[in-house]
């Protein structure tokens, strides 16, 4: 896992530094921790993390600031603001800020807060075998479609393009099937990416402004509807 760690002052970055190092050490995690100090190289950067821990309080760019530029390319960093001040509560929760920490974090908070994120963080990926030997997890809402290649099966993600050794079958037991329908025999699609439904045709949305289309079966068009509408009509809930 990626972890950032941001805040102005360098004895803070290497006081969490050393705990999230032991937290994934005695966990036997493997972990790539980078911190930083100048908020301004974090957001002219676009590397993705996994996880952040990031000081409210900052010269140039504020912690809040910096989890929207994180949020903004990976819409699933696991986001840990630091601050003693509760008058940043609002704004964090519209960024979906994972978790709040006080300053300065201590040792039993760390490791409780990083808890959380890996069970969230396993609960809300699936392993994907790309050719038999290579793994690698991604994030179920992040899937768009998933269609049959060749003898294989091709997953279509908002940023990336995955040959998987799983079938369309196989794939329908591991994804929760109140998100991920089958609107044609070889395609199995995640109701959540939806932007448009036709008649023939399913418009799912990317990261980028760029969209992607499915064919959907006329027999399969009417139930395939009532599941998106009861699909969306529950998220809105």
């Amino acid at each position: 896992m990626r972890v950032l760690i941001c805040d102005d002052e360098i004895f803070a970055v290497d006081s969490i530094k050393k705990m999230v190092s032991e937290y994934f050490c005695e966990h036997n995690l493997p972990v790539e921790i980078t911190g930083e100090t100048d908020s301004a190289k974090v957001v002219a950067d676009k590397t993705p993390f996994d996880i952040a821990f990031l000081d409210v309080e900052m010269p140039k760019y504020s912690g809040l600031e910096v989890a929207k530029h994180l949020l903004s390319f990976n819409s699933n960093t696991i986001v840990f603001v630091i601050t003693s001040h509760q008058g940043y509560l609002d704004s964090a929760m519209d960024l979906r800020v994972f978790r709040f920490l006080p300053k300065p974090p201590d040792r039993e908070r760390i490791f409780s807060g990083l808890d959380s994120a890996i069970r969230f963080y396993n609960e809300n990926t699936r392993m994907l075998l790309t050719d038999g030997s290579t793994a690698q997890r991604i994030y179920v809402r992040d899937i768009l479609y998933i269609t049959i290649h060749k003898r294989k099966t091709l997953v279509v993600t908002k940023n990336d393009e995955i040959i998987s050794d799983k079938s369309i079958s196989e794939w329908k037991d591991i994804l929760p099937n109140a998100m991920f329908v089958q609107p044609h025999y070889s395609y199995i699609v995640n109701l959540e990416n939806i932007e448009r439904l036709d008649k023939d045709t399913i418009i799912l949305k990317k990261n980028n402004s760029e969209s992607v289309k499915v064919k959907i079966s006329q027999r399969k068009y009417k139930d395939f509807k009532n599941q998106f509408f009861d699909y969306i009509s529950q998220e809105n809930f």
